[in-house]
This record gives structure tokens, sequence and C-alpha cells, in this order.
């Protein structure tokens, strides 16, 4: 197998950056590199450099991406013992790798439009028309069991067969109302009992408080990244959206949202 300063040179095909300036022992927050003309690596991810002199490995966590114009690898201080020799190579980490390997991505969006109501409970969409007028009954909460057919009612993604994983949701909303009348929007996730009855509790994902600026053409925006065990969702898992008003309650106000969730599954 063919050699790049002891290093296998099909390693070099899977490269996130390759080291074009050597540096001395010590702690050091960067590298110069070489990238492959695409991004490949985001800020967070662990990488294992690989020393080309003598094939030592060490693990770092980037602190930048690494697009396809970068010349310089940054990630937390590590302290290396050795010289980092030319053609060293940055490397996703083996089990990352193959996770994403068998990972494919969809978006799940959502349109929704309210208005008309003073009571304050969490209002579930209308089925037909992303229309958000049917009355919970309650102001929802985290644990709260509730009949087997909200899912079927009231949901708008169902988890695939071997489950999937909600990645960053993306928020945008527009209201009318004045200043002191304000709205809670709330995704939960609620497993079906499949050809049955038996309720089951909402576990609440992620809620967006929709602080009235008391002007039409005001756009709230939001990214969130919900925790691991949050976004998780397993097989018969249901995404339920729910909206409600909060402090001041006028029964003419509207609200329009657009919401997108990028979930991650594995298709096999």
């Amino acid at each position: 197998m063919a050699l790049i300063n002891g290093i296998a040179a099909s390693i070099y095909q899977d490269a996130v950056g390759v080291v074009s300036i050597p540096v001395q022992s010590g702690s050091i927050t960067n590298l110069d590199i070489v990238t492959p003309g695409f991004t490949t690596a985001k800020s967070g991810d662990e990488l294992t450099l690989i020393n080309s002199i003598n094939g030592f490995a060490y693990s770092l966590t980037l602190t930048a991406d690494i697009t396809s114009t970068s010349t310089r690898a940054s990630f937390s201080s590590i302290t290396i013992n050795e010289y980092i020799g030319i053609n060293s190579v940055l490397l996703h980490k083996r089990a990352k790798k193959w996770e994403y390997f068998f990972k494919e991505s969809t978006l799940a969006h959502l349109h929704m439009y309210q208005t008309g109501n003073t009571h304050g409970n969490d209002l579930l969409m209308n089925f037909t028309q992303y229309n958000f007028n049917v009355n919970s009954g309650a102001i929802l909460a985290d644990g709260d069991s509730k009949n087997n057919n909200w899912g079927a009612r009231y949901g708008f993604f169902n988890a695939p067969h071997n489950g999937a994983q909600i990645k960053k949701i993306d928020y945008i909303f527009t209201t009318n109302a004045g200043a002191g009348e304000n709205f809670v929007f709330s995704l939960w996730k609620k497993p079906i009992t499949p050809n049955g009855t038996t309720a089951t509790a909402l576990t609440l994902i992620d809620s967006y408080t929709i602080t009235s600026q008391n002007n039409a053409s005001y756009v709230f925006q939001s990214t969130v990244t919900p925790s691991a065990s949050l976004g998780a969702l397993t097989e018969h898992d249901v995404i339920i959206p729910s909206i409600k008003k909060d402090g001041t309650k006028v029964s003419s106000t509207k609200v329009y949202g657009d919401i997108e969730l990028l979930i991650e599954y594995d298709p096999r």
C-alpha cells in the first residue's frame, strides 16, 4: 500500500483537512490545512489528528467550521508532545462517520394560523386546514395523559418505523396583537397505541414565546437545537403542535406561523 509520510495514501481520501505547515510540540489551538474543496466538518465536531511522521493520534474538538475555502482548522486547546509534520491528517471519528453514513434527513413543515378566542387554553390544529381552532380544554403540561386518538387527529409528523431525531427547529411568527397580548407555541411528542385505545402522555419537545411588539410587520424568528433526549422520536411517536394565549387576551387578534423541523432518520 502506498504511503505518504508514513500514512496510507487511501486515508487522505477521507481527510477533513491535511496539515500544510508543521507545528512544534506544546499547546495548540489551530493548524494550517488544505481542504478537499467542500465543507467537511462543523464547529463542535470531534476529529482525530494523525501525525504523518509516526502515526500517533490526538483527539480535538473544532471551534469553527471547516469549509471549502478554509486554510486553518481551529479547535479547543490540546497539548502535543511531538513535532506534527506536513501531510498529517484530520479525520472524522470512526463511530461518527458510520453513524452519519446510514442517516438521511427530511424537513417537516407546518404552517399555522390562529384567531378568535380569549380562554387561554392550548389550541390544537384543525386536521383539514392548519387552522388552530380546536380547544384542548386545558393548558397543556408535560406528562399529561391524553386520548390515544390525539395522534391521528392533531399530529403532523409520524416517526418512521425505527425512530428519528429532531436536529433543528426553525420558527417564524407574526401577529397583529397589541402590547401585552402574548402567545406560547409548543411542540409535543406523544406515542400512539397501535390498534388500541390506551391513552399516552405528552412530552414537551420545545416551546416558543411570542411577545407582541404591537407591530403587525414584526417577524419573530428563532432556531432551536433540542436536547438529544427531547428530540428523540421512537416508533409510533407523533409530533403534536399547540398554541395558547398569554397575558391580555383579545378575541380578534391573529397569529401566523411557519415552522420547519430538520429530522434525521435511518431508512434501513
